[in-house]
């Protein structure tokens, strides 16, 4: 064994993994913020990353059966409406 020793793995480039998220019903609203939080920086990550994050989303399962063709998930982000959030109304200090 070796304890108190890391082995040294090279950093690999990221690639589309066979693989997807386990998660309960009361934990989808976390998945659905997330998904929405890439959408709205999509276009700051770089081209090489867009690229793989939506083969990816094409490769993983879901709940639901639904089309899992990468122009259709792109085509959603190129298309997704974007709002400001408006800022709350300032609640009087109570005296």
């Amino acid at each position: 064994m070796n304890y108190g020793r890391q082995s040294f793995r090279p950093p690999q480039p990221p690639h589309v993994v066979a693989k997807t998220l386990k998660y309960n019903e009361a934990q989808e609203h976390l998945l659905r913020r997330l998904g929405s939080a890439l959408v709205l920086q999509w276009d700051e990550l770089p081209d090489a990353l867009q690229d793989l994050i939506i083969d990816q989303a094409a490769a993983v399962e879901d709940r639901d059966e639904a089309a899992h063709d990468s122009t259709v998930i792109e085509a959603f982000i190129r298309n997704a409406k974007v709002i400001a959030l408006s800022k709350p109304p300032a609640v009087p200090e109570a005296k």
